[in-house]
Parts: C-alpha cells; sequence; structure tokens
C-alpha cells in the first residue's frame, strides 16, 4: 500500500507543475473575467451590477460594429482559405519535384514574426509605389490611392488588404493538414472505385470529398476560433481603433482599447465573456451538424 502510493506521489509531482501553471495562468483569469463582467469598481471596492454591462454592449454601436467587422472578416477568411487550401493541397499531393520544397516555401509565413509581415504588407499596399498599385498600373486598372487609411474604400481596400494578408500567412498549414487529410484516405477505396468503372470527378466526389469531412470540421472550427481572435497583424495595419473608420476593429481590439486605454477592465471582461459565448456556440452548432450528417450517413438515411 505504502509503495503504491509513493508510486502515485511521484506521478503527481510530475504533472504538479503543469497544473499550477494551468491554474495561475488559465483557470483563474478565466474565472476572473466572468465575475469582473458582473461587478464595477465604485471607489475602491467592487460593486454587484448583474448585467448591467452586458446591456451597455449591446447597446454599443463601437462594440456591434466590433463583432460585425469580426464576424465579416472571418467569413470571408474562410471562404477563400478553406477551399484554397484544399486545392493547393490536391496540387501539392499530386506534385513529383520537389514536394518538400513547396510545403516549407508556403509554410514560411506561418512561422514569421506577425509584426513584420504585417510591416512588409503595410509597404506592399503603399499608394504611391506599393507592389499592388504597381502591377495595377501594368493592368491598365486605376489604382486606390489609399488602401489602409481611406474611408471610402474600407469594403475594396482595407479589408481585402488585411484579408489577403491572412490568407497569405495561413496558407500553408491549411494545406498540409489538407494534404495530410489526403494522404490518409485508404487506397484501397480508390483502386476499387477504379475496378467499378469510376471516373475522376466521381472519385473525388463519392469517396475524397466524403472521406476529408473531418478535415474540413477540424480547419473550419480551428479557423473560426483563429479569424474570431485575430489581432496582432490588424492592430500593427490599423491601431486599437481599427483604422480607418473603425473598419478593421475586431471584438478583441476592441477588449484591448476598452482594458488598457480607457481602463474599463470590468466593461472589456464583459466583451471577453460575449466572444466567449460566440466562439462556444459556433463550435457546438458545426460538432452538432457533423455529428447529425455523420450519424445520417452510418445509417444509411
Amino acid at each position: 500500500m505504502l509503495r503504491k502510493l509513493r508510486k502515485s506521489l511521484i506521478w503527481y509531482l510530475f504533472v504538479a507543475p503543469t497544473f499550477i501553471l494551468f491554474g495561475l495562468f488559465v483557470a483563474y483569469p478565466t474565472l476572473e473575467t466572468f465575475r469582473l463582467s458582473f461587478f464595477q469598481e465604485v471607489a475602491t471596492r467592487q460593486e454587484f451590477v448583474g448585467a448591467l454591462h452586458y446591456l451597455r454592449l449591446l447597446s454599443n454601436q463601437v462594440f456591434l460594429a466590433a463583432l460585425l467587422n469580426t464576424a465579416f472578416l472571418g467569413i470571408l477568411f474562410l471562404m477563400i482559405i478553406i477551399p484554397l487550401g484544399f486545392v493547393m493541397a490536391s496540387l501539392l499531393n499530386n506534385l513529383r519535384v520537389w514536394p518538400n520544397l513547396f510545403k516549407a516555401i508556403y509554410f514560411l509565413p506561418q512561422i514569421t514574426s506577425t509584426v513584420a509581415v504585417a510591416l512588409v504588407f503595410s509597404y506592399v499596399f503603399q499608394p504611391n509605389w506599393g507592389l499592388v498599385n504597381g502591377l495595377l498600373r501594368q493592368l491598365g486598372v486605376d489604382p486606390l490611392p489609399l488602401w489602409l487609411a481611406e474611408p471610402r474604400y474600407v469594403l475594396t481596400g482595407s479589408r481585402a488588404a488585411v484579408t489577403i494578408l491572412a490568407v497569405w500567412v495561413a496558407l500553408g498549414y491549411y494545406m498540409l493538414i489538407f494534404q495530410a487529410g489526403l494522404q490518409a484516405v485508404p487506397a484501397e477505396l480508390y483502386d476499387a472505385a477504379v475496378v467499378d468503372g469510376a471516373g475522376p470527378l466521381q472519385t473525388w466526389w463519392l469517396i475524397t470529398l466524403p472521406s476529408m469531412r473531418p478535415t474540413f470540421v477540424f480547419l473550419y472550427i480551428t479557423g473560426t476560433i483563429e479569424a474570431m481572435s485575430r489581432f496582432s497583424d490588424l492592430w500593427m495595419l490599423g491601431g486599437p481603433a481599427g483604422t480607418p473608420a473603425r473598419s478593421l476593429q475586431t471584438i478583441v481590439m476592441y477588449i484591448y482599447q476598452t482594458a488598457f486605454e480607457s481602463n474599463d477592465f470590468n466593461l472589456a471582461s464583459t466583451a471577453a465573456v460575449i466572444l466567449f459565448v460566440v466562439v462556444l456556440l459556433l463550435t457546438l452548432i458545426n460538432f452538432r451538424s457533423f455529428l447529425q450528417r455523420e450519424f445520417s450517413s452510418q445509417s444509411g438515411v
């Protein structure tokens, strides 16, 4: 009995640092964030105010605009990166010449500093001598004068620029995950399809896509979380206010500005809780949809 207890104690000692760090830097801040969202600082004490901060945020036009910006940029990012990553993975999967070199080239932006990437892109979209406007001139198209600073171009300029930046950075990661999913599809399924006389399009539609469904779900969930928590690159390009005209301000940028510029940590905590609930609901909806489709496909419905 004593020997068994000693072995258990050694095991707990090994995992104790992980639990201690998790409690200090994850569990406690999370619980404190929830608590602060229901309290308000009055002089030197905390006073319980219930759902007052939530009602304030739901009627705050700046917060609602940040929520819409986050949703717009996130949907635009996912609509581009998921199909593009799948197509690039399919091409790379059939590549026979230097495939690892192309993997490294496409994945390089993912491991590059976000600050450095944002600074490079700020020069790429310069109005006079930027690369993008230079290419537009070569194509005979009138260049946009200010991609990242002109309110009139918030839809065609600044949001397009930051979406291009996000896709360029994340493409390598999505491509590698999709390629791993493609390589995990059993070769016997393709051999059986050839024997049955299925063409390439039928094989792709009836074998490849259904087999890749878990990969699509995983990337959709992680991509949604990444899009909802986007901060560093947008802050470098548009500042905490999301210049121009707050068109680039996301919820995380609003939380940062409210907490560290306005010193309203209670309201910032409330916004963080709302962000957590939104991400949780999107994840649960996606999981529920995936599980229903899996159950329907397995039951032959």
